[in-house]
Protein backbone atom coordinates (compact mmCIF):
# COMPACT_ATOMS: atom_id res chain seq x y z
CA UNK A 1 0.00 0.00 0.00
CA UNK A 2 0.80 3.76 -0.27
CA UNK A 3 0.88 5.29 2.80
CA UNK A 4 1.21 9.24 3.98
CA UNK A 5 2.09 9.93 7.22
CA UNK A 6 0.61 13.10 9.17
CA UNK A 7 1.84 14.75 11.82
CA UNK A 8 3.86 17.32 13.45
CA UNK A 9 7.56 17.77 13.65
CA UNK A 10 7.50 17.75 17.26
CA UNK A 11 6.93 13.75 16.50
CA UNK A 12 9.28 13.50 14.00
CA UNK A 13 11.13 10.36 15.96
CA UNK A 14 7.99 8.37 15.98
CA UNK A 15 7.10 9.38 12.81
CA UNK A 16 10.51 8.14 11.55
CA UNK A 17 10.18 4.55 13.37
CA UNK A 18 6.64 4.11 12.37
CA UNK A 19 7.82 4.83 8.35
CA UNK A 20 10.95 2.46 8.55
CA UNK A 21 8.36 -0.47 10.28
CA UNK A 22 5.78 0.14 6.97
CA UNK A 23 8.62 0.37 4.40
CA UNK A 24 9.92 -3.12 6.19
CA UNK A 25 6.67 -4.37 5.43
CA UNK A 26 6.63 -3.36 1.89
CA UNK A 27 4.76 -0.41 2.46
CA UNK A 28 5.53 2.69 -0.15
CA UNK A 29 5.22 6.37 2.22
CA UNK A 30 4.42 8.94 -0.52
CA UNK A 31 6.00 11.59 1.42
CA UNK A 32 8.87 12.20 3.43
CA UNK A 33 8.25 15.51 4.45
CA UNK A 34 10.29 15.39 7.98
CA UNK A 35 13.20 15.18 6.12
CA UNK A 36 13.63 19.17 6.45
CA UNK A 37 11.29 21.40 8.52
CA UNK A 38 11.33 24.63 6.40
CA UNK A 39 10.04 26.77 9.68
CA UNK A 40 13.57 26.20 11.13
CA UNK A 41 15.72 26.04 7.44
CA UNK A 42 13.89 29.27 6.35
CA UNK A 43 14.28 31.40 9.67
CA UNK A 44 11.71 33.59 8.33
CA UNK A 45 9.89 35.52 11.59
CA UNK A 46 7.39 36.98 10.05
CA UNK A 47 4.21 35.54 8.48
CA UNK A 48 3.83 37.73 5.63
CA UNK A 49 7.20 36.98 4.50
CA UNK A 50 7.52 33.30 5.42
CA UNK A 51 4.25 32.31 3.52
CA UNK A 52 5.29 34.50 0.39
CA UNK A 53 8.37 32.09 -0.27
CA UNK A 54 8.01 29.83 -3.31
CA UNK A 55 9.12 27.04 -1.52
CA UNK A 56 5.88 26.89 0.60
CA UNK A 57 3.78 26.74 -2.32
CA UNK A 58 5.78 23.65 -3.70
CA UNK A 59 5.69 21.97 -0.16
CA UNK A 60 1.88 22.47 -0.28
CA UNK A 61 1.35 21.14 -3.86
CA UNK A 62 3.87 18.14 -3.19
CA UNK A 63 2.25 17.18 0.09
CA UNK A 64 -1.57 17.33 -1.25
CA UNK A 65 -0.22 15.27 -4.54
CA UNK A 66 1.01 12.78 -2.18
CA UNK A 67 -2.15 12.25 -0.40
CA UNK A 68 -4.19 11.77 -3.35
CA UNK A 69 -1.74 9.12 -4.68
CA UNK A 70 -1.77 7.54 -0.93
CA UNK A 71 -4.08 4.49 -0.37
CA UNK A 72 -4.31 5.48 3.68
CA UNK A 73 -3.22 8.46 5.33
CA UNK A 74 -1.69 7.44 9.28
CA UNK A 75 -2.00 10.73 11.86
CA UNK A 76 1.00 9.95 14.43
CA UNK A 77 -0.13 11.31 17.61
CA UNK A 78 1.98 9.71 20.56
CA UNK A 79 0.01 12.46 22.81
CA UNK A 80 -3.00 14.66 22.73
CA UNK A 81 -1.82 17.47 21.02
CA UNK A 82 -3.18 20.88 18.96
CA UNK A 83 -2.39 20.09 15.33
CA UNK A 84 -2.00 22.57 12.21
CA UNK A 85 -1.00 21.17 9.08
CA UNK A 86 -1.56 17.24 10.18
CA UNK A 87 -5.49 18.48 10.76
CA UNK A 88 -5.47 20.02 7.28
CA UNK A 89 -3.71 16.52 5.70
CA UNK A 90 -6.44 14.54 7.86
CA UNK A 91 -8.93 16.67 6.15
CA UNK A 92 -7.85 16.47 3.23
CA UNK A 93 -7.31 12.69 2.98
CA UNK A 94 -11.01 12.40 4.08
CA UNK A 95 -12.10 14.42 1.50
CA UNK A 96 -10.09 11.98 -0.98
CA UNK A 97 -12.37 9.50 0.70
CA UNK A 98 -8.78 7.52 2.08
CA UNK A 99 -9.40 5.28 5.08
CA UNK A 100 -7.36 7.57 8.01
CA UNK A 101 -6.13 6.12 10.99
CA UNK A 102 -4.52 7.35 13.92
CA UNK A 103 -1.65 6.13 15.73
CA UNK A 104 -2.07 7.59 19.15
CA UNK A 105 -4.83 10.03 21.10
CA UNK A 106 -6.90 12.51 19.38
CA UNK A 107 -8.79 15.40 21.43
CA UNK A 108 -12.23 14.64 21.26
CA UNK A 109 -14.15 16.09 18.04
CA UNK A 110 -16.86 15.28 15.58
CA UNK A 111 -14.62 15.58 12.55
CA UNK A 112 -12.88 12.75 13.81
CA UNK A 113 -15.44 10.42 13.84
CA UNK A 114 -14.36 8.55 10.49
CA UNK A 115 -11.12 8.21 11.89
CA UNK A 116 -9.49 4.65 12.80
CA UNK A 117 -8.15 4.98 16.61
CA UNK A 118 -5.19 2.57 17.13
CA UNK A 119 -3.62 3.48 20.56
CA UNK A 120 -1.02 0.61 20.05
CA UNK A 121 1.61 -0.47 17.41
CA UNK A 122 -0.29 -3.73 17.68
CA UNK A 123 -3.84 -2.50 17.32
CA UNK A 124 -2.07 -0.58 13.78
CA UNK A 125 -0.81 -3.87 13.01
CA UNK A 126 -4.24 -5.20 13.12
CA UNK A 127 -5.52 -2.80 11.62
CA UNK A 128 -2.99 -2.70 8.51
CA UNK A 129 -3.27 -6.57 8.18
CA UNK A 130 -7.11 -6.27 7.39
CA UNK A 131 -6.28 -3.42 4.87
CA UNK A 132 -3.52 -5.39 3.41
CA UNK A 133 -5.64 -8.24 2.60
CA UNK A 134 -7.87 -6.45 -0.04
Amino acid sequence: MKIYIASSFQFTKAVKDLAKKLEARRHVITCKWWLKDYKVALAIVDDEVWFSQPIIRTIYNRSMKAIEEADMLILVAPEVCTFNGGNIEVGMALAFHKPVVCLGWLKRSAMYEPVIRCHTMRDLNNVLLEFEKH
